[in-house]
């Protein structure tokens, strides 16, 4: 995949990309969720599932970027 994450948009850490298949099925999902185990976007966020697991990859990447830019908190 060519495309880059952006950071966390809560706190700025790295995104990073999984790629699973739903309980017992062979039906694939990707998703983009935060490294740091503190955020709220650590947990399965850019969700999406589909025909082959290079398209969803392609939408949860896009979608994870594509969404509106919140000033991240640092404590």
């Amino acid at each position: 995949m060519d495309k880059a994450l952006k950071s966390c948009p809560f706190c700025g850490s790295k995104a990073e990309l999984k790629e699973a298949h739903y309980l017992e099925s062979e039906l694939p999902y990707s998703y983009v969720h935060c490294t740091s185990e503190s955020c709220t976007l650590n947990h399965n966020t850019a969700h999406f599932s589909g025909n082959t697991e290079a398209r969803n990859s392609e939408n949860a990447v896009t979608a994870w970027n594509k969404r509106l830019e919140i000033p991240a908190v640092h404590h």
